[in-house]
């Protein structure tokens, strides 16, 4: 946060110079004391005063310059947080990369690791309801199943449908798949998060500026290799649960990854400065006060 902070409209600061300036004006010409130090002993000025030891600490001058000041730095802007148009996108496009291989039909994750992972989209998908989200699937070679869409159902459906048996080649296309996902996002030219659902990962992939996240579909021995490889690459890992609680996670990830990039079409930064207008009414209040004035 401290990091993003910035003034939106950084050439209201201006107003602070002649601020500052007419406050030491009038706090000087208010000094009556200061009429009489050319003409009288410092000693005997200081005899003669009366009251300078029952100041106020909070006099009307100084009550003005904080408010000219706070009120400066309100209309600057002060912004440290962006805040999605409602105009944009609600959420981050994802784009689901779905290992099939044979592979993927062992059934220590019950009742096989294919079905659970066909599960756990649906799941996600569930969770982004309203988001755009593609499928590409790999084996031996990778192929975009369903580009980005807001129609979950078809990918379901589509996903459902998979199986080794209709991919063209056996194998293990993880790094095409990557590059395919890659570009459907440059397509729609959007931001993104990539996921894998698969039982092994390589222990190399091509750098990539997108979030990737893994989600192991294995048993516990494969998820510590799935694991190593994940730290390798710069991946999140997330094991497979009983329950929902690895969606919820991927979810959530995935949505904060969207937040936080600064350069996402669509957003502006959220002006703060409202947040200093109850501390200059409630400063003005002093005003009421039977007696407070200035003289100009």
């Amino acid at each position: 946060m401290i990091e993003n902070f910035h003034f939106i409209r950084p050439w209201w600061l201006l107003l602070l110079i002649p601020s500052v300036v007419t406050v030491w004006m009038i706090i000087r010409r208010q000094d009556a004391s200061r009429a009489w130090s050319g003409i009288m002993d410092p000693h005997l000025l200081k005899a003669l005063s009366t009251g300078q030891e029952q100041k106020e600490t909070l006099r009307p001058a100084t009550l003005l310059g904080m408010i000219l000041i706070l009120g400066s730095i309100a209309l600057a802007g002060p912004s440290w947080k962006l805040e999605p148009s409602p105009f944009s996108e609600d959420q981050s496009a994802l784009v689901i990369i779905l290992q099939v291989t044979p592979s993927m039909d062992e059934q220590d994750v019950q009742p096989s690791r294919a079905e659970r992972a066909i599960q756990k989209i649906q799941d996600l998908l569930k969770q982004r309801a309203g988001a755009r989200s593609a499928l590409i699937a790999y084996s031996g070679t990778a192929h975009l199943v369903i580009p980005l869409t807001k129609d979950a159902g078809i990918i379901n459906t589509f996903a459902a449908d998979l199986s080794p048996a209709i991919m063209p080649r056996d194998g293990n296309a993880a790094l095409e798949a990557l590059q395919l996902a890659e570009k459907e996002l440059q397509r729609s030219q959007t931001s993104g998060t990539i996921l894998f659902i698969c039982d092994t990962i390589p222990a190399q992939l091509p750098a990539t500026t997108t979030p990737v996240e893994v989600l192991a579909v294995a048993g516990t021995e494969t998820r510590e290799t799935i694991k190593t490889n994940c730290q390798s690459n710069g991946a999140h890992f997330t094991p497979i649960s009983i329950d929902d609680q690895d969606v919820k996670q991927l979810n959530q990830r995935i949505e904060t990854s969207f937040a936080a990039r600064p350069s996402d079409h669509g957003q502006h930064w959220l002006d703060n400065g409202w947040w200093l207008t109850p501390i200059i009414a409630m400063l003005a209040l002093w005003w009421f006060r039977p007696g407070w004035v200035i003289e100009w």
